[in-house]
């Protein structure tokens, strides 16, 4: 068993915490990125606290033996969304191995999550006698009560706190997520939230595609034949901010990967944000510095993953 705590002022070396994720970030709002991830592992369940100052768009996929159960411990500076569907402090995002995530992620968002072998999760459903049909564990977020919810936080939050937990701590935990399943549990729905998530993805494939081409507002709006105020109020929803400035940030963030991944011998800052549709070095500067709180001449080359403490 052992427990971790990782502090992060960078997405990169955030997503390389967990590289068999696969994961993703791409920061919406102003602002310099702080994090911290504590983690225990033992008996089976892996149970990890993630919070993150600024908004973002979070992507990965699970490892195809696994399956996760999450849920909010607070929602931050906004409503979150994951999988295009709310995700109320009485809700459970269920992610499955193999399948692709994405959840929009606002600012000051803190989740809590369980991550259990799928074999394992099943034999302890068998064991405890409990009927919970398996379309349960396709990746949706579903509501269970809230007393369950609370108990789930409780019981989790109290083996990441504790040094030695015991052999039965992690079982514990195990038990009590598949009885709130067990006790009853339904699909979130939000039509309004479903199209908003399928507008953003689009919008976001279309700039990581077009690159180094710029796509205006209007031709995504053509392609995707929404309305302008349709897609501006999709953006708002999901994302608190306008098309242009998602596309914008999505470009910068892409950028900034890149340069922490090369060294300066490699590439150039204006070579990547040529790359990316940044013509102009002196208004890229000035947008990157905007976004991420530093200029991209500063920003860290060949970036390393770092650990902080490991108990």
């Amino acid at each position: 068993m052992s427990h971790r705590i990782d502090v992060f002022d960078d997405f990169h070396l955030h997503g390389a915490s967990a590289p068999e994720w696969n994961q993703r970030y791409a920061q919406v709002s102003r602002g310099v990125m702080h994090s911290r991830l504590t983690e225990f592992v033992g008996g089976h369940v892996h149970v990890f606290r993630k919070w993150i100052s600024e908004r973002v768009v979070q992507q990965g996929g699970l490892p195809r033996s696994q399956l996760c159960f999450a849920l909010s411990m607070r929602p931050g500076d906004g409503e979150p969304v994951a999988q295009g569907r709310p995700l109320p402090m009485d809700a459970l995002l269920v992610l499955r191995g193999g399948a692709e995530f994405t959840i929009q992620r606002p600012r000051n968002m803190e989740m809590l999550a369980v991550t259990v072998d799928s074999d394992r999760f099943w034999s302890h459903v068998d064991a405890a006698k409990l009927t919970i049909p398996r379309q349960a564990t396709q990746s949706s977020v579903l509501r269970i009560s809230s007393e369950a919810a609370d108990d789930l936080r409780s019981k989790a939050l109290a083996l990441l706190a504790r040094t030695d937990p015991g052999p039965s701590a992690p079982a514990l935990v195990l038990d009590v997520l598949v009885r709130s399943l067990d006790a009853g549990s339904e699909a979130t729905h939000s039509i309004g939230h479903a199209t908003a998530a399928h507008l953003l993805a689009e919008t976001h494939r279309m700039v990581v595609e077009a690159a180094p081409e710029v796509p205006s507002v209007a031709e995504v709006c053509a392609r995707l034949r929404v309305s302008r105020r349709t897609l501006q109020n999709s953006f708002h929803l999901l994302a608190g901010t306008t098309p242009l400035d998602f596309m914008r940030a999505i470009r910068l963030n892409a950028v900034r990967d890149r340069l922490r991944e090369s060294g300066h011998s490699e590439l150039t800052v204006g070579q990547v944000a040529s790359d990316w549709g940044f013509d102009h070095l002196s208004h890229f500067a000035e947008c990157y510095g905007a976004l991420f709180g530093e200029l991209p001449s500063v920003t860290p080359r060949m970036a390393r993953f770092r650990s902080s403490t490991m108990d």
